[in-house]
């Protein structure tokens, strides 16, 4: 089975319930800083995916990263080790998060910028893309200093490339071709 076919389970499986709940909002930051954790964190994956590290071990350490969780979430993360899927969280919480966005119809959109975003940029930017797309807009902003200037935007699969970069490599095209 497919790692994104068994985070595709247990994400679904949680979400209804955290539905249910209504803490769909809590559970994703939780499973979204447990993903980051692991993602982020080589000591922390070598011994959560180590084969040798016995369940309860593996489990314990999840209860000490995340003292305060509710107690559903918590009971997951438990069968989410006994099962041996420690490998799936990451996929898991995205997969979770792109639900909880869906229902609340939130755009979550990535922005790469040559160097940090004003407050300001970034406040205008989010209301002229609500604006455009009727949907509620999540920015992800990062600096890439390899733009040189302006910025990249990904809503979903589409992709506004307003960088520098961009406009040098298509000028370069264009005076190869002239």
């Amino acid at each position: 089975m497919s790692s994104q076919t068994i985070a595709r389970r247990y994400s679904r499986a949680l979400y209804e319930v955290a539905r249910q709940k209504g803490a769909t909002e809590g559970f994703a930051a939780v499973l979204e800083a447990a993903g980051r954790a692991l993602v982020e964190n080589p000591e922390l994956r070598r011994v959560l995916y180590h084969q040798l590290i016995p369940v309860r071990e593996k489990q314990r350490i999840m209860d000490t990263l995340f003292p305060d969780v509710d107690p559903l979430l918590k009971n997951f993360f438990h069968l989410v080790m006994a099962k041996g899927r420690e490998r799936a969280l990451p996929e898991i919480a995205a997969q979770f998060r792109r639900m909880v966005d869906r229902e609340n119809r939130v755009l979550p959109v990535e922005v790469q910028a040559a160097a940090p975003l004003s407050e300001e940029i970034t406040a205008a930017l989010k209301e002229r893309l609500a604006r455009i797309t009727g949907q509620n807009v999540r920015l992800q902003t990062r600096v890439d200093p390899s733009l040189l200037g302006g910025m990249v935007i990904r809503l979903g699969d589409r992709v506004l490339d307003a960088s520098l970069k961009k406009k040098l490599e298509l000028l370069g095209e264009h005076l190869k071709g002239a």
